[in-house]
């Protein structure tokens, strides 16, 4: 949930809903997550209606770096902020299960 993050934690995740809604007029589309640390990878340009830019990468690196993580959703907890390593290896899982994965949108 958005009230349990720290200020630095809060940004991020406020940034990546708001390039959710951008895309697809949707607070937190299911993925969003994978496919913006995609961006951070620059192994994505496009999602939904949104085309990205080096801005938006460089703001996406830099409020991770800052708070040391990532932003993930689910249903039970919203909003969820996990270390950088957390995330780099629910990141990898990611890439090696089968289905969608390797949609452009």
């Amino acid at each position: 949930m958005l009230g349990d993050l720290t200020p630095g934690q809060r940004a991020l995740a406020e940034y990546m809903s708001g390039l959710s809604e951008e895309a697809y007029c949707a607070g937190w589309m299911q993925g969003l997550e994978y496919a913006l640390w995609q961006v951070v990878l620059d192994r994505r340009s496009i999602y939904g209606r949104l085309v990205f830019t080096a801005e938006h990468a460089d703001n996406l690196r830099r409020l991770s770096a800052s708070c040391r993580g990532w932003i993930l959703c689910d249903d039970d907890r919203e909003e969820t902020w996990v270390s950088r390593s957390d995330w780099e290896s629910r990141y990898s899982a990611w890439l090696t299960t089968p289905a969608v994965r390797q949609s452009p949108d």
